[in-house]
């Protein structure tokens, strides 16, 4: 009497293909990474290790399963690149409105005649970066120091000649 094989039965779902799995658990595993999901990253890793195993008992060499898990991280690439390549472009359009606002601030309080000391402590920059952005954004005439650090510098300019 001949033993149904489990892929035979249409009663029982069929195991899924060694290769398969591990094409899929690689992709349930960079899905997890790239969320930045540290337990779905474990459990994902776990169960790609397990596929991994059961792929090499069933006599597949290491080339084939690493050629599966590639393939599986791949659909994942494919499936995310679009939604992930729009949210960069949505960053960085955020990104030049803030720095040109921060630009924009910078100047008006340089304008006003704060120290640029004044401004880098409420920036958390150096007062450097603030003479570079003043100077950048207005490169006709140097911004107008404020009484106190036009004195120490004509103090550090006596003292070092």
């Amino acid at each position: 009497m001949k033993v149904a094989n489990q892929h035979e039965t249409s009663e029982s779902p069929a195991a899924p293909e060694p290769l398969a799995a591990v094409a899929e658990t690689a992709g349930e595993r960079l899905r997890a990474q790239t969320n930045e999901d540290a337990d779905a990253t474990r459990r994902a890793s776990e169960v790609f290790m397990s596929a991994t195993m059961a792929a090499m008992n069933a006599g597949y060499s290491l080339r084939e399963i690493t050629a599966a898990e590639e393939r599986g991280k791949n659909e994942v690439r494919s499936q995310q690149r679009g939604e992930t390549l729009k949210s960069v472009d949505r960053a960085a359009r955020q990104l030049r409105d803030a720095e040109g606002t921060y630009r924009a601030v910078i100047a008006r309080a340089v304008r006003l005649g704060l120290s640029t000391r004044e401004i880098a402590q409420a920036a958390h920059v150096t007062h450097g970066t603030i003479r570079a952005i003043a100077h950048r954004l207005a490169p006709q005439k140097t911004p107008t120091l404020a009484p106190d650090e036009a004195t120490s510098e004509s103090k550090a300019d006596e003292s070092s000649g």
